[in-house]
């Protein structure tokens, strides 16, 4: 059995957090880094990292449009489930929780790991 790489090893950990169902690393072109999830074919973990993109973009381009500064940390809140997503540099975090996963522990494991990720994706 292979060990585990520095960003699986990070990623376990997150998904270890009460209320997260998901965490994925997304490359800036849309492109599947490495994912854990505890939600079975509920996602498509590819798919996901296809259409977040967009979604970046679009944040971003608001952001430059109204002169808002760098995007830090975006929120969308579901019926079912939240998501989270965040720049970490090369690429970008999604994490997707349970609808009523405390918003507060999530964005602060989010931020407390955003270095260990960074790193881990340069190693």
């Amino acid at each position: 059995m292979a060990a585990e790489t520095p960003l699986k090893i990070v990623l376990n950990e997150m998904i270890r957090v009460e209320g997260i169902r998901a965490v994925l690393v997304v490359s800036k072109d849309g492109f599947l880094i490495d994912y854990v999830s505890q939600m079975g074919k509920e996602i498509d973990p590819e798919s996901v990292a296809a259409m977040v993109v967009s979604v970046y973009g679009a944040l971003q381009r608001f952001a430059e449009e109204f002169n808002l500064g760098e995007m830090d940390m975006a929120t969308a809140e579901y019926s079912r489930n939240m998501m989270l997503l965040t720049d970490i540099g090369d690429a970008m975090v999604v994490v997707i929780t349970d609808r009523t996963a405390l918003l507060g522990r999530i964005r602060y494991e989010l931020k407390k790991q955003k270095d260990r990720l960074k790193a881990a994706l340069a190693a």
